[in-house]
Parts: C-alpha cells; structure tokens; sequence
C-alpha cells in the first residue's frame, strides 16, 4: 500500500511532528526488518496514519479500515472486522517490538492506543528519553505448556453431562433420534459404534488438567476411527484432543507432531462433513493452537452459525472468541444458546461468558455467571477463582475478594493466572487487568 503525496498541516499545534516527517518515517518503519513479511501489518498503519493526516482519525472504526483495507463483500465485514481486531493486537507488539530494535532512534513515534483504531504520532527530541512501551508477552506461534488452562477458561467444563433440549422427546443426547440410529445400525452396526464412541468421547474433553485424561479421549476417538474411518466425528474428535495435548506438553517436537496430527484429522472431517459445526470447530481450535488467529476466528464463527446450539461446539468457539477479545459476541452466542437449552451441569462456554463480562467491565455480570457454573455443579478451577477474586474487588466487595484470594493461594499456590493470560490474550492487557485486580484483593504471586 503507497502512502498519499497530499500534503497536511502538522498534526497539532506545539511541536508536533509536520506531515511530510511522518510520512518518512512511517515509510522507514514499514521497510524496517521488525515488518518484513507483516504486509497487512503494514497496509492497516499506513491506512490509520493517512486517515489521521487527513483530519479523519475520528472516523477510523473496525468496519471502516476492514472495508477499505480488507475489501471484500458486506456479507464478509463480520468476520474481517474480527480480523482487524486481532490484527491490531498485533501490529501494537510489532511496534514495541520496532521501538525497541530497529527504530530505537526514531524521532517520530506511532502508537496505537488500546481501545481504539486512531494512532497517536508524537516526536521525540534527541535529548528526550526513548518512549516508555509497554511489556506484551511474547511472539507465539504455538501456545506454551501454560496453555492447559484456555481449556479450564474457568473450570467450568464436567466430565459427563445431560443436556434437556428444546427438541422433541425422542430425539437423544448426541442429537441422534431413535429412528435415525435403527436406521445407522441397520446400514452398519460398526457404523453405530463409531458414532456413540465419538459421542461419549466429546464428554471426555474437558476439564483437560490430566494427561490421562485426554490420552483416554484420545483412545476413543481412534478407536471409532478404526470402527467407520469415513465418520467425520472420529476425526474431528481426534484433531481436537491432539491439539489439546499439544497445548499441554512442553516437549516442542512432541507439539509439532501433535499439531501435524490434528491439522490432518481436522482436514479428513471436514472432507467428509464440512457442514457440520464440530468439524469446522475442530479445525477452528487446531488453528488456534498453532497462534493462526484469523484462520481460527473465520472458522469458529462459521462452526457458531453451522450449530448454534451443540454446547460442545460452543465450547470451542467461545474460548476462541474470548481471547480474541471478542468479549461481546462471546456473551450473545452464549446467552442466546442458553435461552435454548436447559443445561442440567455446567459447561466451559458459561464461564467463557463470565470472563467475557469481567473485561466488559460488568462485574456483576461475571459474578453471576460463575455462580451459577458452580450450582449447576461445574467444578472449580484457579481461572474461575481468580476471575471472581477480581469482579469482587471492582466491585468494592473486599471481604469477598479477600476470601477468594486466600482460597487461590491455599488451593493453587504455584498458579499465575495473571501470567497465562497475558500470553492467551491476543490483547495481553486484558491479562494485566485481571492481575491487577488480583493483586489488589491481597494476591501475592508466587516467585
């Protein structure tokens, strides 16, 4: 993308660098090493930049820099202002990054500011100190050993689950009716068989906290593989637990042929059932795993649209959604899911909806929504606890907070919550607001 030759006054008054200054020095950056290969890094800050030059920063929104530099049809700007979410996350640790190396002796200097598209220009003298840039984590192509936690995202998850669905009366959990499974045995009993093992190791999943556990699940999958390889379910299971484990263990070679694995079983379901929500899903989380964030949020949306109300797709895709700060289409899918289905245990999902509403600033929304986690007798985890630490500090209720944060200490004493967040969150001060908080309540991190 060429940036403009229309000139501008200076950006404001007393000092502030003059546009043609800018200019060049937005040109240095997008042809410095740090955004080699970042061309759509480079496209969104030269487009923000521009608008900006041109009096226009008040305008720049996500639908905006998604349409004029995205493209793409108005059925599409959905999912491409996702992108641009995520995207700004990321050029905003490509610029700390550009700061701290390549252009440690920039005068001219870019920030986009959390919370907003509109990039600050400011221009620091020689005698200045460099600008202060905040820590955000680490670059990621495959999420750490910390990542066992995304699949807690609250410890809302349970180990076998009853779901009552708006549904007529016959028609059974795996959303099979009896009809339908006369009608699969009949063609095939190993058919048959390959559908209620890949059914009941979905309910294996989650909580993933030991390797067994998912070694277990694992074993179910592939063994309805082995019954029907051309059932998606076997397939999409397998990718799922696989990645699973690859966010699991710390052995990088083990987690690049994990994630080979899964990419290949995620790629065979959808071959065989590519409109099905748990095949979409499966790929969507191998995504995921392997820190494509675009890839992983196209196809969570698409698995949400394809079964808006299978709960184990829902788990996937709410995980997703959350940590790409999509934090209100995270609280619409659930909450519309919820009025849908009447859940007789909890499920990861709600909890991802109770994180979704701390970092919406409604704490007593959050509150609520862990709650009633825990009624429904969903197991509770160092993420829901710190979670609900944190809502009731914001929310003045110390005694509370302080409870809760002796609990965490006591039960979990090694856990970093507040660490493992910063590096889930393509955003990392969404993990350094809920640390703060934590702290606030009387957490003391361990180490």
């Amino acid at each position: 993308m060429e940036l403009s030759k229309s000139r501008s006054p200076l950006l404001n008054e007393g000092g502030d660098p003059a546009a043609k200054d800018v200019r060049a020095a937005l040109q240095r950056l997008v042809k410095s090493s740090t955004f080699a290969g970042s061309q759509r890094l480079q496209d969104f800050l030269v487009y923000v930049v521009e608008e900006t030059l041109n009096g226009r920063a008040d305008d720049i929104r996500a639908k905006t820099i998604a349409m004029d530099v995205y493209g793409g049809t108005l059925s599409e700007m959905e999912r491409r202002e996702n992108v641009v979410r995520v995207d700004a996350g990321r050029l905003r640790r490509k610029l700390d990054e550009y700061y701290a190396k390549d252009g440690r002796d920039e005068g001219t200097v870019f920030d986009l500011p959390k919370g907003g598209y509109a990039p600050e220009i400011s221009f620091k003298s020689p005698e200045q100190p460099e600008p202060k840039t905040k820590p955000r984590g680490w670059p990621r192509p495959v999420i750490g050993i910390a990542g066992v936690f995304v699949l807690l995202c609250g410890a809302a998850a349970i180990t076998l689950i009853s779901i009552k669905r708006e549904t007529p009366a016959n028609l059974s959990v795996d959303g099979l009716s009896l009809d339908e499974r006369n009608a699969i045995f009949d063609a095939s009993p190993m058919r048959l068989q390959a559908v209620n093992l890949a059914h009941s190791g979905r309910d294996l999943i989650f909580p993933a906290l030991e390797p067994s556990r998912l070694d277990a699940a694992l074993t179910i999958f592939k063994g309805a593989i082995e019954n029907d390889d051309s059932y998606f379910g076997g397939h999409a299971g397998a990718a799922q637990v696989a990645a699973t484990i690859a966010l699991v263990t710390p052995n990088a070679d083990q987690t690049e042929s994990l994630l080979r694995y899964a990419d290949g079983e995620a790629d065979r379901a959808i071959e065989l059932a590519p409109e099905t929500g748990w095949s979409q899903s499966a790929k969507a989380w191998v995504e995921f795993a392997k820190g494509n964030w675009p890839e992983a949020i196209e196809l969570a949306n698409r698995a949400q649209r394809l079964a808006p109300n299978d709960v184990h797709v829902l788990e996937f895709v709410s995980l997703i959604l959350l940590y790409s700060c999509s934090f209100e289409q995270v609280v619409a899918i659930s909450e519309k899911a919820l009025s849908k289905i009447d859940l007789d245990r909890g499920y990861v999902f709600q909890n991802a909806m109770g994180a979704a509403k701390f970092h919406l600033k409604d704490f007593e929304g959050a509150i609520s929504a862990f709650e009633k986690v825990t009624e429904k007798g969903g197991p509770v985890g160092p993420v829901s606890v710190a979670y609900l630490m944190a809502a009731h500090q914001m929310l003045g209720n110390e005694s509370e907070a302080q409870a809760l944060s002796d609990k965490l200490s006591r039960e979990w004493p090694d856990s970093r919550v507040d660490v493992l967040f910063q590096r889930l969150f393509v955003e990392p001060e969404y993990g350094e607001d809920l640390g703060e908080a934590m702290e606030q309540a009387g957490w003391q991190p361990k180490g």
